[in-house]
């Protein structure tokens, strides 16, 4: 344990011998787990930080333009289409490369699946 935990048990002890931690809101209840179950503890708080700054990890940005790409459809003979198709390969290596392959396929079924949809 590390000199700035033993620090916070200490305070923690304090505060709830004084009372200063009783009737606060949620007492009682169990605390509401988000879908951080499965990230290391370690990494937990700095990913909450992170999440509540608005920030958005690059392979979730690349999957949000991919999705948009996919809706705007492509036309054969179109010389933006081609261009856009290129841009979806990119995209998709980037997404597979980060881990979310299995993301990526599902998309793509989705596509060929409606190949008509925009």
């Amino acid at each position: 344990m590390s000199i700035f935990d033993c620090l916070a048990e200490q305070r923690i002890r304090e505060a709830v011998a004084k009372g200063q931690l009783s009737g606060l809101p949620g007492e009682g209840r169990p605390l509401v787990l988000d879908d951080d179950l499965l990230v290391p503890s370690e990494v937990r708080m700095s990913n909450r930080i992170l999440r509540n700054a608005g920030y958005v990890p690059p392979a979730m940005a690349d999957l949000r333009e991919l999705r948009r790409l996919c809706e705007q459809g492509v036309q054969v003979d179109e010389p933006a289409s081609v261009r856009r198709v290129l841009r979806m390969t990119a995209l998709l290596a980037r997404i597979e490369a980060a881990g979310l392959a299995h993301v990526s396929a599902a998309l793509l079924r989705r596509m060929a699946a409606n190949p008509d949809a925009k």
